[in-house]
């Protein structure tokens, strides 16, 4: 006994698309693990950034993101 011509061309079809989504699954992963690993990049970068803001112009420092005014500085302003 044998499945029928197109049975076996369906359960052919299934299985191939079943791989190719498991394949595509695959590759999203990947990227989101590039994009999570930009992520954390980037909030250190941030963190460091910021942390040397403060230490540079004080703990309340604002920056007025528009124009680079520095804001609410607790420290002495120096031209650099």
């Amino acid at each position: 006994m044998k499945l029928s011509k197109k049975q076996l061309e369906k359960l052919s079809q299934l299985l191939k698309d079943k791989r190719d989504v498991s394949e595509a699954i695959g590759n999203i992963e990947i990227r989101k693990q590039d994009f999570l690993g930009q992520a954390f990049q980037l909030e250190a970068d941030y963190q460091s950034l910021s942390k040397s803001l403060k230490d540079k112009y004080g703990e309340d420092v604002q920056i007025d993101m528009k124009n680079g005014e520095i804001l609410n500085a607790s420290k002495t302003l120096k031209k650099t």
